[in-house]
């Protein structure tokens, strides 16, 4: 066998192995990872980091016969909660956290409500956050939160709802707002 016949086949099987090891590839993806270390009584629990709540679907007879839709749990969960002995020199247990709701898109007219950012969604409607007595939250300033003296795991427990603006009347379409919220014990 000549020399050049042989680096030819040798090439040829090279590529025949290389190409039945990319076969077994059917599919490929990422996944990012993500997390962050806080000084803090308790930690976020990952399902309330980033939370996504679903707020239903309603007819506009209804929300524009009612003005809102019903509320929708929004629970903030804790857990490994140290409050007993809190980390720091005074050594006072931990019974409250205050929460505080914050959203970049607000209705100009009531500030604690969050607008609807869905381009080309429902007209007209903003989106709610209610303390767990169903009360208005107002964006931008504490609400307190009785902790349960002694549990490692806390829920922290708000609602949320569509809302139509003062004065108008909805349309159909998406809606969809975010809100930002900073927990601070004491």
């Amino acid at each position: 066998m000549h020399t050049g016949t042989k680096t030819l086949l040798a090439v040829a099987m090279a590529t025949f192995i290389s190409g039945s090891a990319f076969a077994d590839d059917q599919g490929t993806g990422k996944i990012k990872f993500k997390g962050v270390v806080i000084d803090a009584p308790c930690s976020i629990a990952p399902d309330s980091v980033d939370k996504e709540i679903d707020l239903g679907q309603i007819t506009t007879a209804v929300i524009n016969a009612n003005k809102k839709s019903s509320p929708v749990a929004v629970d903030i969960n804790l857990e490994n909660c140290q409050l007993d002995d809190p980390g720091d020199e005074t050594d006072t247990p931990i019974t409250k956290v205050d929460v505080t709701f914050t959203s970049a898109s607000t209705d100009a007219t009531d500030t604690s409500l969050m607008s609807n950012t869905y381009a080309s969604g429902a007209q007209n409607v903003g989106i709610r956050l209610l303390d767990n007595a169903d009360a208005n939250i107002t964006l931008g300033t504490a609400s307190e939160v009785a902790l349960l003296a002694g549990s490692t795991t806390q829920t922290l427990h708000f609602k949320a709802q569509m809302e139509v603006l003062s004065g108008k009347t909805a349309t159909a379409g998406q809606v969809e707002s975010t809100a930002n919220y900073v927990l601070a014990y004491k």
